[in-house]
């Protein structure tokens, strides 16, 4: 198993799709984030999280943009405008349950929406997977109703399955309302005939 392990990113990047880029957060992205983030029921109820009381309660959650260990690391991503770099969501990968088997997550801010970025962000979230951080296989957790995300998964691949009514790891537990599980694996993702253009500029 150890040849599935992800390796663990010591350098940055800067990955582009379309209209987003994507980089390793920056405490300095919070104070951009926050209002986009704070109260919004809009963006929340979709999330896992209740999302940050404070500033300084997101600027600690973007103290680094690699956390724990291998092969169980997790990474958190700034999404920007490609246009003027300003900060529009965030974006993770997880290998929390299996080595080489990382968990996708995102969320824009609500301005944000309907303009593509959140396909740019399965895409982007995808490439960096498996091309940066090793991963094999990437999963998605999406809540019923979210059918933007729903979408956006369908078209980039990932295999919509119906979720097991088990502990999911969200606050709500099986009653999160966690409703499907989507997944895709490196090679289905090489064959895809539809993907959109990646660039990863490595530092």
């Amino acid at each position: 198993m150890t040849d599935f392990v992800p390796d663990a990113p010591v350098h940055t990047f800067v990955a582009r799709c379309r209209n987003t880029l994507m980089r390793p957060i920056r405490i300095g992205d919070a104070a951009g984030l926050f209002p986009q983030i704070h109260g919004a029921n809009d963006v929340l109820r979709w999330l896992c999280w209740d999302g940050p009381e404070t500033l300084d309660e997101l600027r600690g959650r973007y103290a680094t943009w690699r956390y724990g260990r291998d092969p169980y690391a997790g990474y958190m991503f700034a999404l920007a405008s490609a246009h003027d770099g300003t900060v529009i969501g965030e974006g993770s990968l997880r290998f929390d349950d299996h080595p080489g088997v990382g968990e996708l997550g995102y969320w824009l801010g609500s301005t944000h929406h309907g303009h593509g970025h959140g396909r740019d962000a399965v895409e982007l979230l995808t490439r960096v997977g498996f091309e940066i951080c090793g991963a094999f296989a990437l999963t998605a957790r999406v809540k019923e109703g979210n059918d933007a995300s729903i979408h956006v998964l369908n078209r980039t691949g990932f295999v919509q399955e119906r979720a097991p009514r088990i502990e999911t790891g969200c606050e709500g537990g099986a009653d999160d309302g966690i409703a499907w599980i989507f997944s895709t694996t490196r090679r289905s993702d090489d064959r895809r005939s539809d993907r959109l253009d990646v660039r990863i500029d490595v530092n």
